[in-house]
Parts: structure tokens; sequence; C-alpha cells
């Protein structure tokens, strides 16, 4: 297909500080580093095709909370926090099926977030009120039963793995961040510990644990990644959750996160306005692991023009790589897109893919696209990690 060219970001317009809280965490920033007198040279993003997905006055997407590759046949899964279903392209950007409905009964979701494929059949949303896990035959979209789970499933990533599917899930009851569920059984173990300053702020006013409240995770055989929205930390660990390391990714171009994001956050005082809290700093909205054992990382820097609910957001999305050693890391590329909704993302077959989102003012209604870009680490600078 031919691809279009890339305007600058659009406004994303906001209907309210509830809806979005919802859907977007910040972090809080930092000035951007360099090596000597220039910047270090980050991955390369290429934008290589762009698919139009078919929409109607049936089918169409409200807002979309994850995108999901299916390796099988490259066709995109992706579920729908308006609609409460979760919706199937093929590649060629053809509707072909839809899981799950609105309600409260089986098969039905009430807040969905994050959808993934399991074991190559089974197409799996996670529904928010609910706290369930309702999966669905991916051949015939026919409900196979639901699993239960606690937390606040997260928006960056899950990883299917030989013993189960790995997913972030902020869960202070257990005071955890990632959840191992060795699925068929129907046991969830809750690993990671919740990060000393979301303890502090769910301890205090909350306003910093509530905000920047979405997790990611990535996971192989032994090992696992995951991190929070609101902090520059990744924290390596075993399946089981023993701690091994703890990653600090350098920033060169966007914001970054200070150490004292939470106490500026909880702090009634800090922030003027609206505007000011967003546009303090970047927030991690997802981790992504690659063919050779790198991890992709990517960021959003936001920005608020006026004040909820009226005010219009853009989000600068940057994408780094950590080495498969996690020694070393190429930071902060951006990701050419436009902005008219809350950016949507996956790695799949060490592909970018984005749900690139524009308002048809023609038509008042809004177009989808399916960006692909290509990852290219061949004049990285890799900055050691501390």
């Amino acid at each position: 297909m031919t691809t279009p060219s890339i305007p600058r970001l659009a406004a994303c317009p906001i209907v309210g500080f509830a809806a979005f809280a919802a859907l977007v965490a910040v972090g809080c920033g930092s000035d951007p580093g360099a090596v000597g007198d220039r910047v270090p040279a980050g991955p390369a993003v290429t934008i290589v095709d762009s698919i139009l997905l078919d929409e109607n006055d049936r089918f169409y997407l409200g807002n979309p909370f994850s995108l999901v590759v299916d390796t099988a046949d490259g066709s995109f899964f992706i579920s729908d926090f308006f609609e409460n279903r979760i919706l199937r392209y093929a590649r060629d950007g053809q509707l072909r099926q839809f899981y799950g409905s609105p309600g409260d009964g089986p098969g039905e979701f009430r807040a969905i977030s994050a959808a993934f494929v399991l074991a190559d059949s089974i197409v799996v949303g996670a529904g928010g009120r609910r706290n369930l896990l309702q999966l669905f035959s991916k051949h015939d979209g026919t409900s196979l039963g639901a699993q239960s789970y606690s937390g606040r499933v997260g928006m960056g990533g899950v990883s299917v793995v030989d013993q189960g599917v790995v997913f972030p899930t902020r869960d202070p009851a257990n005071g955890t961040i990632a959840a191992v569920w060795r699925y068929p059984e129907p046991a969830i173990t809750y690993v990671v510990p919740l990060p000393a300053p979301y303890r502090r702020s769910l301890e205090g006013l909350g306003r910093f644990a509530a905000f920047q409240s979405f997790g990611s995770v990535v996971a192989w055989s032994d090992t696992l990644l995951s991190g929070m929205s609101g902090l520059n930390e990744i924290y390596l660990s075993t399946l089981d959750g023993a701690l091994l390391d703890t990653l600090l990714l350098p920033n060169t171009t966007r914001r970054g996160v200070p150490p004292n994001v939470q106490e500026v956050f909880d702090n009634l005082q800090s922030f003027s306005s609206m505007t000011e809290m967003f546009e303090a700093a970047s927030s991690m909205y997802g981790l992504y692991r690659m063919s050779d054992g790198s991890t992709v990382v990517l960021h959003h820097d936001s920005t608020l023009d006026g004040e909820l609910p009226a005010g219009n957001i853009t989000s600068e999305v940057y994408l780094s790589i950590i080495a498969p050693d996690r020694t070393t890391a190429c930071v902060d590329a951006p990701v050419p897109y436009s902005n008219e909704m809350r950016p949507v993302h996956t790695v799949a077959r060490d592909t970018i893919f984005l749900l690139d989102r524009r308002l048809n003012e023609a038509e008042d209604d809004l177009m989808t696209w399916v960006r692909v870009y290509r990852i290219d680490t061949s004049g990285c600078t890799w900055l050691d990690l501390p």
C-alpha cells in the first residue's frame, strides 16, 4: 500500500478528567542528557506501510485500548473501551469478526482493557470493573469461560511464554505489579513488588498512584521486565517475582522522570494547572520483546492545550531499545504519526504497529490506520545502563 505523508501531531480531544484518568498515565520529567556536545543517536524508525481499517455505522472503533497482532495470519485484534468488545481485522484492514459485547453476563465486558491471543486458538480480553479474563474461540467467537484476576491491567503488553501468560496489573491488595497465569491452571501468581513511590502515595494522598496507574511487562522463558508508567525504573526479575536487577533507562530527547516524582505529584501545591501536570514529564507505555532478546521501550511525552474537560492533548512517542545483555540501550527515537486520539501500539515480529486516528473533516468522522514501522539500530549510540 502507498505510505501517506505523516503531518505534525494534532490535538486529541478529551471529554473529561475521569475518562482520561482511566486511559492515560503521565510521568514527571527531567532534563534530557547528552554525550559530550551532541545528543546520542537513537534507533531509526521508518514507516513502511499504512493500513486503513474498515469502519461503518455498525462496527467502528470508539475508544481503542489495546492492539494485538496475530503472528499466525497477521490480523489485528483491537479491544475497544467504548464498545466493550474485541474487533478482529484482516491484514488488508477488512473487519472479520468481533468477540464479546457490553454487559454483565458470560462473554460480556465492563470497561474492557487489554486483549491477547492464547495458544493460537483463544482470544482473551480483560474486563476491568468485573476483573475477569473472558475467553473466546478465535475461530467463531463463542465464549469459552472466564478467569478472575486481581488489580488493574495495564496497557504495556502481554507476553505468552512456555509457563503461561504474563500481564501487567497494578494490585495494591497483593502489593504487586505483574501477574503470571499458568494456563490452563486457574491460579494466578502475583509478582514483583509495588514500587516504593506507589506505596508511599497510596498511604498518603494517592494522587500519583491514581494518575500514573498503568504498568508494563515483557517476559521470556525464565525472566521478566516490568515497570510502572510514572517511574523510570525497569525491574528485572524471575517469573516467580524475585528481583534480580533494576535498570535506569537514560533519556536524551524525551522528558524523563525525576527521582522525586511521587512527592511532586502528591504535593497539592506543585502544579497551578492541569496543563503543568501533563507537560511535566514522560510516561512509559510499553515493554515488548524482539527476536534477538532486545527489549523495545515506548514512552509518551504528553502536552495539554487548555484545561480539561475541553482541553486538547498531543503525545510525542519515543522508542528505545535495551540490548539483549541489558547493559546498554539506544534511546529516544521519535515515532512519526498524526495523533488525533490516544496512540495505541504494539510490537510483533520486530515491527512496530500503531493505531493512528484522524478526523475526516469532510464527513465529520474518524478514520483509523494501522501504521507499520521498521526499526533499525545500525546507527545507534549505545549508552551504558546504570
